[in-house]
């Protein structure tokens, strides 16, 4: 009875947890690489995570403010919480209708509704073709002037073409004083320029300045061979009404090869204003944000806080933000991991964001200050230097509970799962399948325990009752007494697991903590195998030198510091050497069974 429950709740428990991991369908919009100003196009792509759709998405309400220049779909696979789903996307190809301040509203996929997005777009020249022939090619800088030494200028060539080229190709940007790099793959898509459709296709360049003054883009050359529609079509034209069309009926040869050019651009690169030193940031606006994992008023000795600071700037490039790199200060250590800057939307406009993770260890108790952070940019607006500030940190650092030391973590459970920090504004009510997966959790355990306290219960019975009769004892052997079993047995010792105990000996040498250190290099030791349980043995001479340099701290009293990052280093080669397998004795040949006479 007791255990068909307990299969019955271990089965239903199995299904709640499916039930949690699995992610719930959401649908929502995001925008790939905003529009710089009011002739550049882009992509919206609409997504839902975790299903298909047999019916699109509700997509009129962008026809207000866009115009929908191409449409499509595609289909991947995406890791969410360790499972790989199905993410399906319908892209839109946009080009923005006016300037200004526009709105993608809320579009909607059966019940679910997407966010709006907001973006500003810049006044410029509407993308048209520059001449009404066959096929046309132009050159355009996208953004909004002025343009520093430093600035990334996006940059798009566009072919226009009527006909039906057979094939086409253009030539790069070229400049002096610039370099040209590719930005993103071809984009294709269909427009109507007054009464006459084009086909476009789009390749995107990111040019580089590499001195001031005007620089002009060459003329880029455009070769394609187009085809030429049968005798008497210009005649037919003529008599629908159709505006004159020269190439037709005989003006070029079926799939003759024609050459355009593009007009040449002219680009002028300002100088860094004068006075301005270090990192120079043109922008339009710089908001620079911190958070931390932990108050920093509750502070403790050797115990990490997580800060993360977050720049984000309008107008700017990802190559043009910053490093942010922390002030060193006495009492605390500082490890931060690499930035990766990207394009993103700021503000309803291109920009750029950088985000970065920085460990923050305090080693002694008492009031730390940590300094200001400064981010010195310059307002391409009201053309004067500007400065992004947060303002210093106090930890409030309490001692630590260990004075020798601060110990290793706990291994935690092979199946428990990895805690996860979440903010303090998006906490609410837990849903109700996490509420049914903890109480059958706790029917589990209670099952489980009731199970056991029976089973415990007859063991002791058992033993209490006598026996029905004796037992014959096993002989011992003459001259030898008779063995016993002890009354007490020893307990074996658990052994560490090793992934677990690195990452304490890791933890403990960015700490500083020489004791930590050693007991949780007896615990790697331990368990990395066979004739070194337990032991202070090295398999590599780095090792062997740490060893005998921490046991000199700890125990000779020699040196008031300890070096972790030496003895990091060496714990790393320590590692590798361990996962080297043993060299296999070679066994001994076999001696011929009929040996040749010499």
């Amino acid at each position: 009875m007791i255990r068909a429950a307990l299969r019955t709740c271990l089965f239903a428990l199995a299904l709640a947890l499916w039930a949690t991991a699995a992610p719930a369908a959401s649908f929502k919009a995001t925008v790939e690489k905003p529009p710089t100003d009011q002739g550049d196009t882009f992509e919206l792509v609409l997504s839902v995570i975790g299903r298909d759709s047999l019916e699109p998405p509700n997509i009129s309400p962008l026809n207000r403010d866009f115009e929908i220049l191409d449409r499509g779909k595609r289909s991947r696979m995406e890791s969410v919480n360790g499972r790989m789903v199905e993410v399906n996307e319908w892209v839109l190809t946009l080009a923005p209708k006016r300037a200004g301040h526009l709105v993608i509203p809320a579009l909607t996929l059966g019940s679910e509704t997407s966010a709006p997005i907001e973006m500003d777009v810049a006044p410029g020249s509407t993308a048209e073709p520059p001449d009404d022939g066959p096929i046309a090619l132009s050159v355009d800088v996208l953004g909004t002037p002025p343009f520093y030494l430093q600035s990334e200028i996006p940059v798009v060539v566009r072919m226009y073409d009527r006909v039906g080229a057979l094939e086409a190709s253009a030539d790069q940007p070229a400049a002096d004083g610039a370099t040209f790099t590719p930005d993103g793959t071809l984009k294709r898509f269909s427009r109507i320029y007054g009464r006459q459709r084009y086909r476009v296709v789009e390749l995107r360049y990111i040019m580089r300045p590499q001195r001031t003054g005007t620089i002009q883009i060459s003329s880029v050359a455009l070769r394609a061979s187009i085809p030429v529609s049968p005798p008497g079509a210009q005649e037919q034209a003529r008599a629908m009404g159709r505006p004159a069309m020269p190439w037709l009926g005989g003006g070029f040869d079926a799939g003759r090869k024609v050459t355009v050019f593009a007009n040449p651009v002219e680009v002028t690169i300002l100088p860094r204003p004068a006075g301005v030193t270090g990192w120079f940031l043109p922008a339009r606006a710089v908001r620079l944000k911190e958070t931390w994992s932990s108050p920093p008023a509750k502070a403790k000795v050797g115990v990490a806080l997580t800060r993360t600071l977050r720049l984000e700037v309008q107008g700017a490039s990802p190559a043009q933000l910053p490093p942010l790199k922390p002030a060193e200060t006495d009492g605390v250590r500082q490890y931060a991991d690499e930035e990766h800057p990207e394009a993103a939307q700021v503000g309803g406009a291109p920009g750029a964001i950088a985000e970065v993770h920085i460990s923050v260890v305090p080693t002694r108790a008492g009031s730390i200050t940590l300094p200001a952070i400064t981010v010195p940019w310059w307002n391409i607006t009201t053309n004067r230097a500007e400065t992004a500030q947060l303002p210093p940190v106090t930890l409030q650092v309490a001692g630590a509970a260990d004075p020798a030391g601060i110990a290793p973590p706990p291994a935690p459970a092979k199946d428990a799962p990895k805690p996860q920090a979440t903010p303090a504004d998006d906490a609410g009510p837990l849903p109700l399948r996490d509420i049914a997966a903890i109480a059958l959790v706790v029917v589990m355990i209670g099952g489980f325990l009731l199970f056991s306290g029976r089973r415990a219960g007859r063991n002791a019975r058992a033993m209490a009752e006598p026996t029905a009769g004796p037992v014959a004892a096993r002989p011992a052997r003459p001259g030898r007494p008779t063995p016993t079993r002890p009354a007490v047995r020893r307990p074996r010792l658990a052994v560490p697991d090793e992934k677990t105990a690195a990452g304490a000996v890791e933890a403990a040498c960015k700490a500083g903590h020489a004791t930590a250190a050693y007991r949780a290099y007896l615990d790697w030791n331990r368990a990395s195998g066979p004739g070194h349980a337990g032991t202070a043995s090295a398999r590599t001479p780095a090792m062997a030198a740490a060893l005998h340099e921490i046991s000199r701290h700890l125990y000779a009293g020699d040196g008031d510091t300890w070096d972790g990052g030496s003895f990091r280093s060496a714990f790393a080669a320590e590692r590798k050497a361990a996962l080297k397998p043993a060299k296999a004795r070679t066994a001994r040949g076999l001696a011929p069974l009929y040996p040749k006479a010499r």
